[in-house]
């Protein structure tokens, strides 16, 4: 380019440099710019007849205008002049960019290497040339500003050399951050025309300021109209902060992948109205309910009574009789299912206009959720404006439609990325993630609990930590390959994403990297027995299959280390196995683990005063004093009742007898049928049981006296609340009991002995 020019009237610029991003007219020029009509009509007419911008139609009010190539040129030219006579070469050390122009939110900025755009972030303030140096590598140095978000207004800077005054390619990047290197780069810059995001306060920033780049790993605030809403939509930029527009998104899309995309990764809690293919889905039943509507549009002169009846007779009808009106239910929804219950997923799958502006009508007036719309069939526009006008309404898909939103989405060439569009023309770029990539608001499952297994047959390799483990929660039966390939990676991706086949060998090799809870997702049978010991410390599981193995074939402890805690418990538990005793108590007192039952289970021999020792009130117990209410509490709650049960009467009438004591029996859940079954006890020792508070405690007790009083008086016992035969234990003869049990095991099994003599 020669000598470049720059455009000496103000309102000329602004109109032309407003025109490079889309046609508009005089009223939307004014509108924009916060011109007066005859201002903004006068530029028109002035860059009209400079051949700088033409009109739709001539003498036509209302006609759209557009820019030229030759005002492509003269703006080009504009901003090339801006950059040289702005720009001093060398730029300060560290710079990322120059401020070359500014009108309101509009900016055109130059930059010195690759801005990290489309979304850019601005400091509030210019660099210290004085003391803002080259030691620019910690990504520390305006971290403390206030920065804020503009987006770039086309999709790549445009690259002049300014000693040639030509276009020239964008600089390579030095790794190098000497003083040296960095006045030795190229003399090229990067001329970006860009626009802030929120102009509601003023950039500080003037014409000639130099500033940094964006600090790694900061974030900016996006504007509150981009945060507020309730539905999410992507992230801003590449890779930026999550956008959650305050209202209903028109996506202008047509091709099937970029709706799959933006199905598959707005928010779970979304209702979507779509076909099954598209939204990654199988197909689906329909709400019954659904024909409530449909038959609305069937018979739209019907009274509520008459369609009632209509719809009544039609539900009992579908699939069973055929007449005229069932034939246009299967005309409208061909081969579809119905059920009664909720769905999350109105799948339109064949389905005709009116059946699925049936589907919509019934969205809006039944769902509570947010509502994603694809809507393939011809412009019903009263309607979809009323899908969009309601709060629930958040995303129509449509690339035919005509209606009026605050933010239309669009797709760009490259897979994944969108472009969001607000009323006054900003445009935010969007990132959504491909099918490689987690949903925005997916959470990992943080315990085996959580995870649910999706129907994927293979996994897709991926970047980061959330996306492994949504491509391997999805596999449904293990990817091996993947698994291995991202085992030092991703190791817990890789052990979800493992058949069943390679567990064993593949928790030997990652195992201590993960909690030992992840375990269980597999088949503890699969463990070696050193996993297996390891393992049964944290896991009940693992330590009933190290029992079970003990107990198949006792010799199996030549092989496992007697001082691991889990191993002395099993051994402790399995005393009759074994012809020796082992003698494993300091190993189990180091850590005991079930506490309980191996001090029941050796409560008779000849070791249980050492034992003891890993419970306070086991040893209480076995003192044989005299104790308070408290430690009576205390013993009932911790220790199993079979070594209490001889003094369970004493200490029950002693705990009925004070608020505390009834308080605390509340909250106790025992078998009391069971433990006083063989006491001599009588109903009015018991009667203080009416006093106390509502508990798990008092339903076993009331089963215990209305047993005990329905025996003193030979009645039948009333229905227990914790087992219904639970009064039966007091009687001398138990009727029939179901082998089956739903209700207190320790009062069923006492119930079935009892039976069998």
């Amino acid at each position: 380019m020669g000598n470049p020019k720059r455009i000496r009237s103000n309102y000329q610029r602004r109109v032309l440099d407003w025109l490079t991003d889309g046609g508009g007219t005089v009223s939307d020029v004014a509108r924009a710019l916060n011109l007066r009509m005859p201002h903004a009509s006068a530029a028109l007419k002035q860059l009209r007849e400079s051949g700088d911008v033409v009109r739709d139609e001539e003498n036509i009010r209302g006609s759209y205008y557009r820019v030229t190539s030759q005002g492509l040129a003269r703006i080009e030219a504009d901003e090339l002049y801006r950059l040289i006579s702005s720009v001093q070469w060398p730029p300060p050390p560290g710079a990322a960019g120059i401020v070359l122009s500014r009108d309101g939110s509009m900016l055109l900025l130059g930059y010195a290497s690759k801005p990290s755009g489309p979304l850019l972030g601005l400091p509030d303030r210019p660099m210290d040339i004085e003391t803002d140096g080259v030691n620019i590598s910690s990504g520390k140095e305006g971290a403390g500003r206030i920065w804020r978000w503009a987006v770039q207004r086309d999709k790549f800077p445009k690259w002049w050399d300014i000693e040639t005054k030509r276009k020239a390619e964008p600089p390579t990047e030095s790794s190098s951050l000497t003083l040296a290197a960095w006045m030795e780069r190229p003399k090229v810059m990067g001329i970006v025309k860009a626009r802030l995001l929120d102009d509601n306060d003023a950039w500080p920033l003037s014409v000639g300021s130099w500033f940094e780049e964006l600090p790694d790993g900061y974030w900016p605030e996006l504007p509150k109209v981009l945060t507020e809403g309730e539905f999410t939509i992507g992230k801003a930029g590449n890779s930026g902060p999550r956008v959650n527009p305050r209202g209903a998104i028109l996506a202008k899309i047509g091709r099937r992948k970029d709706k799959s995309m933006i199905l598959e990764s707005i928010p779970t809690n979304t209702i979507k109205i779509s076909d099954a293919t598209t939204a990654g889905k199988i197909q689906a039943p329909l709400p019954y309910r659904v024909l409530e509507n449909w038959l609305k549009s069937v018979h739209p002169r019907l009274g509520e009574k008459s369609l009632k009846l209509k719809y009544d007779k039609l539900k009992k009808e579908l699939g069973k009789v055929s007449n005229s009106l069932t034939k246009k239910v299967l005309n409208d929804f061909p081969g579809k299912f119905w059920t009664s219950k909720e769905v999350e997923f109105f799948d339109t799958t064949s389905v005709t206009k009116r059946g699925a502006e049936a589907i919509v009508e019934f969205a809006l007036e039944n769902c509570t959720e947010p509502i994603a719309l694809d809507w393939r069939w011809s412009p019903d526009n009263g309607l979809l404006q009323r899908f969009v006008n309601d709060s629930k309404g958040k995303l129509l898909i449509s690339d035919n439609s005509i209606v009026q939103t605050q933010f239309t989405l669009t797709a760009t060439a490259v897979s994944g990325k969108f472009e969001l569009t607000t009323e006054n023309r900003l445009r935010i770029p969007i990132s959504m993630g491909a099918k490689a990539t987690a949903p925005i608001d997916w959470t990992p499952p943080k315990s085996p609990q959580e995870l649910v297994r999706g129907k994927n047959q293979t996994a897709i390799n991926v970047e980061n930590e959330i996306d492994a483990l949504w491509q391997a929660v999805n596999l449904e039966r293990g990817d091996d390959k993947w698994a291995d390939k991202n085992e030092s990676k991703f190791p817990l991706a890789s052990w979800i994403a493992s058949s069943s086949d390679t567990h064993q060998s593949r928790w030997r090799r990652i195992g201590h990297l993960l909690d030992p809870n992840w375990a269980s997702i597999a088949s503890y049978s699969t463990f070696d027995d050193e996993d297996i010991s390891e393992l049964a410390i944290f896991q009940e599981e693992a330590l009933d299959e190290l029992l079970n193995r003990i107990r198949t074939n006792p010799l199996v402890v030549n092989n496992l280390d007697l001082e691991n805690p889990a191993v002395a418990t099993a051994i402790l538990l399995s005393g009759e196995w074994f012809e020796q005793t082992i003698d494993v108590i300091d190993s189990w007192l180091e850590n005991p683990i079930r506490t309980d039952e191996v001090l029941t289970k050796n409560w008779d021999s000849k070791n249980i005063d050492k034992l003891s020792k890993a419970s306070p009130h086991h040893s209480l117990l076995l003192e044989n004093t005299t104790l308070s209410r408290s430690q009576m509490l205390a013993i009932m709650e911790d220790v199993n009742y079979s070594l209490w049960k001889h003094k369970a009467k004493t200490w029950l009438i002693s705990c009925l007898s004070s608020n505390v004591g009834r308080t605390a029996l509340a909250e106790l859940d025992l078998p009391w049928p069971v433990i006083l079954v063989d006491s001599e006890i009588s109903s009015e020792d018991l009667n203080l049981i009416y006093h106390m508070p509502e508990g798990g405690g008092k339903d076993s007790l009331l089963d215990t006296i209305e047993g005990i009083e329905a025996a003193e008086l030979g009645k039948t016992p009333p229905m227990g609340r914790t087992h219904p035969f639970a009064g039966w234990l007091f009687q001398d003869i138990i009727p029939s009991i179901p082998m089956d049990c739903h209700w207190n095991v320790d009062i069923h099994i006492a119930l079935h002995r009892r039976i069998q003599g």
